[in-house]
């Protein structure tokens, strides 16, 4: 697999009853994404709890921003995305560039990636030794990947944001109970601004 460098986040509002219809074109779009637009993973899935509940959520991961622009390609191509952009069901919410910063994380989680929980918070240090320092707590705990990085667009351009994925929710509970003891995590919490926790459930 190519190295990751950039994360393209998009956030879809989609109406409920449409939700059915839209995933599967999602699931299509995903393909030829990685197909045309060489991107080096793809998921999706859609905001269980946290800020827009509901909204349907696409991640792009590619090794530079040739990728993305490849992706414009690929979108403008897609008849399933011109199909729904014109059903008036959803709507573009927001799309955002993730600069990645690499930190070591071994996985001891097993099964599939069910859940990705999405934390954004405001700091004007990256923490990346503080963040590397605290993946175990998520690798005990049975998370399956853990990345982390910058927002270099949109109205939070600045923010760091972690993404972690779990086969389950007891997995994510576990993580937490874990952080809520860790002595490094509740230094952090006195240092920064969490301004964004969500949940999806992926596709």
């Amino acid at each position: 697999m190519s190295d990751i460098n950039y994360f393209v986040l998009t956030a879809v509002d989609c109406a409920a009853d449409y939700r059915p219809t839209f995933l599967p074109m999602v699931g299509k779009l995903a393909e030829e994404l990685k197909e045309k637009a060489g991107a080096a993973l793809v998921r999706y899935g859609f905001v269980a709890t946290g800020d827009n509940p509901g909204a349907v959520v696409l991640f792009q991961a590619y090794e530079n921003l040739d990728g993305f622009e490849k992706a414009m390609e690929v979108y403008a191509a897609s008849d399933d995305y011109a199909k729904a952009m014109a059903s008036g069901k959803i709507g573009i919410r927001l799309r955002n560039l993730m600069k990645v910063h690499p930190i070591p994380f071994e996985s001891q989680g097993t099964g599939d990636m069910k859940y990705l929980v999405l934390t954004r918070i405001a700091s004007a240090d990256p923490l990346i030794d503080t963040i590397s320092s605290m993946a175990g707590v998520f690798a005990d705990a049975g998370a399956i990947t853990f990345r982390y990085g910058t927002l270099i667009t949109g109205s939070n351009a600045g923010n760091r944001l972690l993404g972690v994925t779990y086969p389950s929710l007891a997995a994510v509970e576990k993580a937490y109970d874990g952080l809520g003891t860790d002595s490094r995590y509740q230094a952090l919490l006195e240092k920064v601004d969490v301004n964004m926790r969500n949940i999806v459930r992926l596709v």
